[in-house]
């Protein structure tokens, strides 16, 4: 009766144990195959020993890990592949526009008539908007083929921004009635690319007088960590304008393409911001839309 007994209770303790084993084993393989959902690995999952089933169950996902990591690296090759072509072909579309443009100044316009000149102007116009979103698309292409060089300097953040705001003053008068800028005159400097520096305030400022009206405010708050500007404008609050989406390539908030304007400026203005290591955020209050531009003080 005892040895009964006796093998009754090791037969269940080896049940219990066998549980347990099989438990932890199954937790392993399900942190696994989460590491590789989540592509944090690409490693094949390891062969619980006690299963049968399970040994058969972990080769098939194995078979399909491999597949996954060959069609991944595929798709990566592929992609850079067409970012760089993309790139070449934008350069490619700048050469003639560059000659057209070349070709349009030399036309000695004073022997036009009105009617000529009138078709002369309208394609100046038009080779200018063409460059213009050709400029555009280019860059965008440089940044996702990951070819884009930075070439940083030493400079004052809050001369360059007033430098910008001088250069495009007459635009934003022709939309706001109330223009504000409050800068203070200090000497703060950073080191950064001056290029893309100014081609983000240029994003900033052209998306506020070509979408906002009434009221234009450019402020700075310096703060331990950080150093931020803040550029706000009025909106119409009946152009619904999705927050969640406003750097997001082509979106515009009431869908339209006036101007020439491809919706490509803040989603620029949002990968230089990263590609410098600064941080570009958006929020709104009624009909006040508010971008923030802050800068590490690490970066001073």
């Amino acid at each position: 009766m005892q040895v009964l007994l006796f093998i009754s209770l090791a037969l269940n303790l080896l049940t219990v144990l066998a549980v347990l084993f099989y438990q932890r084993e199954l937790k392993t393989v399900i942190e696994q195959i989460k590491r590789i959902k989540n592509g944090k690995s690409y490693a094949t999952l390891k062969r619980p020993g006690l299963s049968k089933a399970n040994r058969e169950v972990v080769e098939e996902v194995n078979e399909l890990v491999e597949a996954f990591h060959q069609t991944s690296e595929e798709k990566k090759r592929v992609d850079q592949q067409n970012k760089q072509m993309l790139a070449s072909i934008s350069h490619d579309f700048r050469t003639p526009l560059t000659s057209v443009s070349g070709y349009l100044q030399m036309i000695d316009k004073k022997k036009l008539t009105p009617r000529d000149l009138k078709y002369m102007t309208i394609i100046e116009e038009r080779t200018q908007l063409i460059s213009k979103l050709i400029d555009e698309f280019y860059l965008l292409s440089l940044l996702d083929a990951d070819d884009y060089t930075l070439k940083k300097e030493n400079c004052n953040p809050i001369t360059l921004i007033q430098e910008q705001v001088a250069q495009y003053y007459e635009e934003l008068s022709e939309t706001f009635d109330q223009i504000d800028v409050e800068l203070q005159e200090e000497r703060l400097i950073i080191d950064t690319s001056v290029i893309d520096f100014n081609r983000i305030v240029q994003n900033l400022i052209k998306n506020a007088f070509n979408h906002g009206k009434d009221s234009f405010h450019i402020w700075m708050k310096e703060e331990k960590n950080a150093l931020s500007f803040f550029f706000e404008n009025k909106f119409d609050v009946q152009n619904e304008i999705q927050l969640s989406r406003i750097f997001e390539r082509n979106y515009q908030g009431n869908h339209a393409r006036s101007g020439g304007n491809a919706g490509l400026g803040l989603s620029i203005a949002k990968e230089l911001s990263e590609k410098l290591g600064f941080q570009l955020t958006v929020t709104s209050d009624n009909d006040w839309l508010r971008f923030c531009l802050t800068i590490p003080l690490a970066t001073k």
